[in-house]
């Protein structure tokens, strides 16, 4: 819970104003900001993301699933994708693995942007990004807005009672490399990529979607780095309360991140 990609970043948002015209419905550090539309009975959800481990491995495969994760934030909101903006950030494009890494991140982006059906309307680039000739991850951040059509169904990731049943959606692999469980336990990010579906995906989120849209779900959030594991505690902390599953996984299968997933609560009530 400590490693930086995972651990609570409160003290870094909290920093800044994130009401300015009172607007603000859901305050950083859920899966989603939310803004209402004033006068409407709409809101907006925004969010940013990128995976630079995944994109290190396969530069348009981890470009997609970007695209992805910052999809699954908004609908775990209650949102439906409408746009993106974007800034791609590489090292020496004059070298070829650093302009390889820009193509390849450039076709992830453009197929998951026409799955989500979510265009990239604005964005920039900022290139040369090296330490003693040793190139960043490349990291291509993925700000996505959407639309919440009613106020009344906006979610957010906390728990919201006791006894409320926990749902996971989506399959569970083994998927260790490029995991954070991988590079805490070996320093390194190494290996072949898992499959990606981005037809699942779209399923999944959809699913959810309608759910949500239904007054079905009393709480939502994406799995994203860390896995199942992670996500449970991120759901707990500011609702102060715990879970309780009855599941036996693998630690690899704890924390994997297969993408694609989402933790539901649904109440019994």
């Amino acid at each position: 819970m400590a490693m930086p990609t995972i651990a609570d970043k409160s003290s870094l948002y909290k920093r800044y104003d994130a009401q300015v015209q009172t607007n603000t419905v859901v305050l950083p550090g859920s899966d989603a900001a939310v803004i209402r539309i004033r006068g409407t009975h709409r809101a907006l959800a925004m969010t940013t993301d990128s995976k630079g481990r995944y994109l290190y491995l396969d530069p348009q495969v981890g470009a997609a699933m970007s695209v992805a994760e910052a999809a699954r934030n908004l609908v775990a909101s209650g949102a439906e994708p409408l746009g993106i903006t974007d800034c791609l950030n590489f090292g020496d494009p004059t070298k070829p693995e650093a302009f390889y890494e820009l193509a390849e991140a450039a076709k992830g982006i453009i197929a998951a942007t026409k799955a989500f059906n979510a265009p990239v309307i604005s964005g920039n680039v900022s290139l040369y990004n090296e330490t003693n000739g040793e190139a960043i991850y490349p990291t291509p951040m993925i700000g996505m807005v959407g639309l919440i059509e009613d106020l009344s169904t906006i979610t957010t990731a906390a728990f919201k009672q006791a006894d409320d049943l926990i749902y996971l959606v989506g399959e569970t692999h083994g998927d260790f490399n490029g995991s954070e469980l991988q590079k805490l336990q070996t320093g390194e990010v190494t290996g072949k990529l898992f499959d990606f579906d981005l037809e699942a995906e779209k399923q999944h989120q959809h699913f959810v979607l309608k759910a949500i849209r239904e007054h079905l779900i009393t709480a939502a959030h994406d799995l994203s780095d860390g896995g199942l594991l992670v996500a449970l505690a991120e759901m707990g902390f500011d609702a102060q309360l715990g879970a309780q599953i009855n599941v036996t996984l693998p630690t690899a299968w704890g924390f994997s991140e297969t993408q694609g997933r989402f933790l539901l609560t649904v109440s019994l009530k």
